[in-house]
């Protein structure tokens, strides 16, 4: 029995409908409210645009490090590297983080590395 009292099903009225309707609509259109305090992160991520262009310029990630150290933020360069790369996956777009050119990643899962492994017979030196 306890169980059916917590499950009823919620019935509302069309009034109650268009009234969150409205509400919604008038939310729509005010600004995002923005949090009273940030986690590291997300400090980051609402600077990445300005990190990004820095280090477009040359900044390397201990110069980026020593501007968070500077407004009284810690953050080790391992872990900025590491946000950086995160926020540059989900926007798609050019690489933040120096790239080195003329390189590609090898693939390290164990089924690749086998394909490529061969046996060469032995040769007297």
């Amino acid at each position: 029995m306890e169980n059916e009292d917590r499950r009823r099903v919620q019935v509302f009225s069309s009034h109650d409908l268009e009234g969150l309707r409205t509400f919604l609509k008038e939310k729509a259109n005010e600004p995002v409210p923005q949090p009273a305090s940030y986690m590291i992160g997300g400090v980051v991520r609402a600077v990445f645009p300005e990190l990004c262009a820095l280090r477009k310029r040359g900044y390397t990630l201990s110069m980026l490090v020593r501007i968070f150290a500077e407004n009284g933020l810690r953050i080790t360069p391992t872990a900025l590297s590491g946000y950086m790369k995160k926020l540059d996956r989900e926007a798609g777009g050019e690489s933040a983080i120096g790239v080195r050119k003329g390189t590609t990643q090898l693939s390290t899962s164990g089924s690749e590395a086998r394909r490529h492994l061969a046996m060469k017979p032995d040769v007297p030196l």
